[in-house]
């Protein structure tokens, strides 16, 4: 996708002189053109949309032999780090756009390109009627500015041209109804053959000002040439030059590196963001977003946090000026890696065990259910658990096939009423609440009942 149109629009920049004469009355003095140019002016489809509408490539990139590579402004990969794919591919840098195997660009290099500006513009008809008033109240409006005006205007059909593009100190002389303008407020309605009650009910009374974005011809060139290249996503790159030879910060690194950042020693603060700045970035995500999170007052005021390096570093993880230290920041991070797995769940979560366990907010970390306070849980006699009516538990647990219910087919036992008066002789057995029985027990007990019972059976005349 590029740009979705770019339209031509004059702007002009006047400085007038409007001064008190001897009696008090106000004057046109000297008129004189500040500036003129024509602005490139980008239409976007929704003001969410990337202005310069450029496509990367962010799949890993396959270096090949004799690349030449061009960066586009902005970019912030440290030239640096491509010596050794300049040994071994022989890969070049290039400024010839023509020459280039492969683009670099990113969207911060890709916004570069165009400008913002607030820029106030006035209907076309309302400022050539205060150019012609200006020329008949000022002796001072030499041709040389008019012709200035002329020469910026002649691309274009003035009776086509809906607005021209000022700054504030011209759209405020192009208002005919203020009344610090003097004599040039009547004379610009003259001009435009209006009334003051016409001219305010007229679509032309309006003076408009809002953000522009602007590309200028030099860039607007690149522009053209770059959005038919296919352009390598910088951190594409990165994840080339930052492959196997580069630094892996595994557990005891990263408390090395938080010791060296509690060092009082800003020195130690150099030399922990230096190697944060060679590290392999994605094997060492986890524990490069924690360094961020937990040392982000050291690093923002480290006099090497805008070092080439770093700022690549930076730029990798999407960070800005400054480092965002809330929990979520490593969460959002991980997550658009990719690398928010289990492990690195139960690592953040063991760190941060007493911010959650005091109500912490979280936007990715939610609590399932509420218990009561192990303090109060022995003046309780008994256990309760309530689950959040938002948690829906969608954890893949392996299924357990049902077993097949089989129907008792033992039959029926019937106790005869004689039975049951012997039974009626016996009263039961006392358990004492704090027995514990073994198997062994349980079955040993069983064994001997039944001795008894045999015994009492012979014993005893059923009939």
């Amino acid at each position: 996708m590029s740009i979705t149109s770019i339209t031509k629009l004059p702007f002009i920049a006047l400085d007038v002189d409007i001064e008190k004469d001897d009696y008090n009355k106000l004057t046109v003095g000297d008129v004189q053109v500040a500036n003129t140019e024509i602005l490139n002016v980008v239409s976007k489809k929704s003001y969410n949309e990337k202005v310069h509408g450029l496509n990367f490539n962010v799949a890993k990139w396959t270096p090949q032999m004799k690349d030449k590579i061009y960066f586009m402004k902005g970019c912030t990969v440290p030239r640096i780090k491509l010596k050794d794919l300049s040994v071994k591919y022989k890969i070049r840098t290039t400024t010839d756009l023509e020459t280039a195997t492969v683009v670099v660009g990113s969207d911060r290099a890709g916004e570069k390109l165009f400008k913002n500006t607030w820029t106030h513009t006035v209907p076309a008809k309302t400022f050539f009627a205060t150019i012609e008033a200006l020329k008949e109240l000022s002796p001072d409006f030499d041709n040389y500015y008019a012709n200035q005006i002329d020469d910026i205007l002649e691309g274009f059909d003035r009776d086509e041209l809906t607005h021209i593009a000022v700054d504030w100190n011209t759209a405020r002389w192009c208002q005919p109804t203020n009344s610090n303008n003097g004599p040039l407020g009547p004379v610009i309605l003259k001009k435009l053959g209006l009334t003051k009650d016409q001219f305010n009910a007229s679509s032309i009374r309006t003076n408009k000002n809002d953000n522009l974005w602007t590309i200028s011809d030099d860039n607007l060139e690149i522009y053209d040439q770059v959005k038919t290249k296919n352009i390598i996503e910088q951190n594409a790159l990165l994840e080339v030059v930052n492959g196997d030879d580069s630094v892996l910060i595994d557990l005891d690194t990263y408390q090395n590196l938080r010791n060296m950042f509690k060092s009082s020693d800003t020195d130690n603060h150099v030399m922990a963001m230096e190697i944060m700045a060679n590290a392999n970035y994605l094997d060492s995500l986890l524990h490069l977003e924690m360094l961020f999170f937990h040392h982000s007052h050291q690093i923002d005021n480290s006099r090497t946090r805008n070092h080439v390096n770093f700022k690549s570093l930076k730029n990798y993880l999407g960070r800005g000026s400054y480092s965002n230290n809330h929990i979520d920041g490593v969460f959002s991070s991980l997550i658009s890696f990719g690398k928010l797995d289990p492990a690195a769940l139960n690592f953040i979560m063991e760190d941060q065990k007493e911010y959650f366990a005091s109500n912490g907010y979280s936007n990715y970390i939610k609590p399932s259910a509420y218990g009561i306070n192990p303090e109060y849980q022995p003046q309780l006699n008994y256990s309760w658990i309530h689950k959040t009516e938002a948690f829906v538990d969608e954890t893949t647990v392996p299924e357990v096939e049902e077993e097949e219910v089989v129907e008792d087919t033992v039959e029926e036992v019937t106790v005869s009423e004689a039975t049951q008066e012997f039974s009626a002789h016996f009263p039961p057995r006392k358990i004492e609440e704090a027995e514990v029985e073994t198997e062994e027990e349980a079955t040993e007990e069983v064994l001997i009942a039944e001795q008894k019972e045999e015994k009492n059976e012979e014993e005893f005349d059923w009939f």
